[in-house]
């Protein structure tokens, strides 16, 4: 596998990241204990009770901090559709450029979620007696601050690369799955052949009215003339601004019939309409993968890339059947 592709179905689930969250404040927790013990003491004995304590601990430290969680999943997913990120190549150099390019994210996301967390955590802690005062002097006036921007700091660092490389983990197990089909060449088998009988005048005039001719070639225009390209070498036929460009082992090349046209003309056990720009040659296909909200991505394989078309859940059943007759042939 030299790429993977990013479906991110971790972020679909944000609950998933809940459990990083809790080791996260429990493990700064135990460093608090560890670094600074007269601090956390005199902390704790202002509490005067374990229970006292352990609820502002739940109330004013961790439950405000699952907004944290869901800003940041949010921000992480919306990131990588910002940049475009679909999948990474698996090496090195590229996953520390894909690791790096979270870090300014990560910087300015204090200034994100933390007027909600904010705001949330006072109303919890300080339930049910609410003073303005201390509103403004504990938590506007001592929040947005440098210290505080720094002490959030790591804790926001580790939580994001802890669901960035959490999700990358969950797409690289599930990558093998049966949700990524590989196509494999179909092994010959040897062919027995059974005598049968000649068919009747009736039946051969029944078989030739029910047989469907479809064109073997398409014509193609290029700068010095027209051309015709056999169907079953076209990798796919698509539309760039009106326009109707089929994708050959030599090119790529304009048509004058519209994709319309041709998903009626073309035999629909070597081409599928995937997309309203793409159909596509089933013997190219290459794989496919569910990618998110109902679409999947499909993957053709030419002889200069391998080329990614978005597909919609509402073709998926249709796609499937076209798929498996092709295959069946």
């Amino acid at each position: 596998m030299s790429s993977l592709t990013l479906t991110r179905s971790l972020y679909r689930s944000p609950q998933n990241g809940l459990i990083f969250l809790l080791v996260i404040v429990l493990f700064f927790e135990i460093i608090g204990w560890a670094i600074s013990p007269e601090n956390k003491l005199y902390t704790y004995s202002s509490y005067q009770t374990l229970f006292s304590y352990l609820k502002n601990l739940f109330l004013g430290l961790l439950a405000p901090e699952f907004c944290t969680l869901y800003i940041m999943v949010f921000l992480i997913d919306v990131f990588h559709r910002f940049l475009g990120i679909r999948k990474i190549n698996i090496n090195f150099s590229s996953m520390i450029k894909y690791e790096a390019a979270f870090l300014p994210l990560f910087f300015i996301s204090f200034f994100l979620f933390f007027p909600i967390t904010l705001h949330v955590r006072f109303l919890l802690r300080e339930f049910p007696n609410y003073s303005l005062h201390r509103y403004i002097e504990l938590y506007v006036f001592q929040g947005f601050t440098l210290q505080t921007y720094l002490m959030y700091l790591p804790f926001v660092v580790l939580l994001g690369y802890i669901l960035v490389n959490a999700s990358l983990v969950k797409d690289f197990l599930e990558s093998g799955n049966s949700s990524q089909v590989k196509i494999t060449p179909i092994i010959p088998t040897t062919t027995v052949f059974i005598p049968i009988e000649p068919p009747t005048p009736a039946l051969q005039e029944a078989g030739v009215e029910k047989k469907e001719v479809y064109p073997r070639v398409i014509e193609a225009k290029t700068g010095t003339g027209d051309v015709y390209l056999k169907l079953d070498e076209c990798y796919y036929f698509e539309t760039d601004e009106e326009r109707y460009y089929v994708v050959h082992p030599k090119g790529r090349f304009r048509v004058m019939k519209p994709l319309s046209v041709l998903e009626e003309e073309l035999d629909p056990l070597h081409f599928f309409r995937v997309h309203r720009s793409y159909i596509i040659n089933l013997d190219h296909l290459d794989s496919y993968i569910y990618w998110e909200k109902g679409k999947y991505i499909v993957y053709i394989k030419t002889a200069a890339e391998i080329k990614e078309m978005m597909m919609s859940r509402q073709r998926f059943p249709a796609f499937k059947d076209a798929l498996a007759a092709n295959r069946s042939r």
